[in-house]
């Protein structure tokens, strides 16, 4: 017996492994956490450090601390109007693409459906286009002369609008390309949530006498609520930081009309060159979208708690 006591003594370095492999975890994480230092957190702490100071490119370098970059914001009418455009833009794309994209995903996930994957293909094209090339593609058909779009709405007699140099129509107009560019993103989110569904859920409802409504109400729906929320949070963060489409298509104009947060805090840095101003602005963005994220994630923990 004490034999095997001590055998067993001897063959117990559990503690040592542990160690090091402690130490060898660290050292395999420590060159990204540097990495990660060095791209994003040094440049976000300096950009903080310029947005507390007064720093006007057309006046030379950075001088004394400014508090007022982040006062002077809540006074700044064109700022107003750039969230109010923000707003607009945001919770139109949002719930157009996700009321689009569910309902193709639900066709797409009906298995006697033929063709599905060559469709989904289909969809998917615009996703994969970069913003900027979208955005010309678009700038082109909506030329007023000399796009294809008004050139078929003159053949068939109908008014060829100036679809990014009419105030009335600019929003739509982006707002239009955006679904066009960013609903198969949601779609394809949603089918992967569709199709990892359980089928014995809707075969039990069927033997239960459930319809396609009420397995859509008391099944699909509560089951896809987490990814819905996903899809809605990560396309929320993507359109408050809408800069591509609006630089390419309107500059922001016809005068404001366009100006999203995002364009205008680039204006305020490479035209008016005021540094210090556009950090604070930036700032205040990094802010409310980590706020509206922190909500949406604690509705995710609650749907899925449900």
């Amino acid at each position: 017996m004490t034999e095997l006591v001590k055998s067993s003594s001897k063959k117990s370095p559990a503690q040592p492994i542990l160690r090091s492999d402690r130490g060898l975890r660290i050292q395999l994480v420590l060159p990204a956490i540097i990495g990660i230092w060095l791209v994003v957190g040094f440049p976000l702490l300096y950009a903080f450090y310029v947005s507390l100071h007064d720093y006007v490119l057309s006046q030379g370098g950075i001088k004394g601390i400014n508090l007022g970059n982040y006062t002077q914001i809540f006074r700044d009418q064109l700022l107003v109007g750039a969230t109010r455009n923000t707003i607009i833009l945001t919770i139109s794309v949002v719930v157009l693409e996700f009321l689009i994209g569910f309902g193709l995903a639900l066709l797409l996930n009906n298995k006697r459906l033929k063709g599905r994957d060559f469709y989904l293909l289909i969809l998917l094209i615009p996703m994969l286009m970069p913003p900027i090339t979208v955005g010309t593609i678009w700038r082109l058909l909506l030329h007023p002369e000399l796009g294809i779009i008004n050139y078929f709405l003159g053949l068939i007699g109908l008014p060829q609008p100036a679809w990014l140099g009419d105030p009335r129509l600019a929003m739509v107009t982006i707002i239009i390309v955006d679904i066009w560019h960013e609903t198969s993103f949601i779609l394809l989110i949603l089918l992967a949530g569709l199709t990892s569904l359980p089928d014995e859920l809707y075969e039990a409802a069927m033997i239960d006498g459930a319809n396609s409504s009420q397995q859509f109400r008391f099944i699909t729906v509560p089951l896809m609520m987490p990814t819905i929320l996903v899809a809605v949070l990560i396309r929320m963060i993507a359109a408050l930081k809408t800069y591509d489409l609006v630089y390419i298509l309107t500059r922001g104009g016809p005068g404001i009309a366009t100006e999203t947060i995002s364009y205008y805090i680039y204006r305020v840095a490479f035209v008016f060159l005021d540094m210090g101003k556009s950090a604070a602005m930036s700032f205040l963005l990094l802010v409310v979208i980590i706020l509206l994220t922190l909500i949406l994630m604690r509705i995710m923990r609650t749907a899925e708690n449900i």
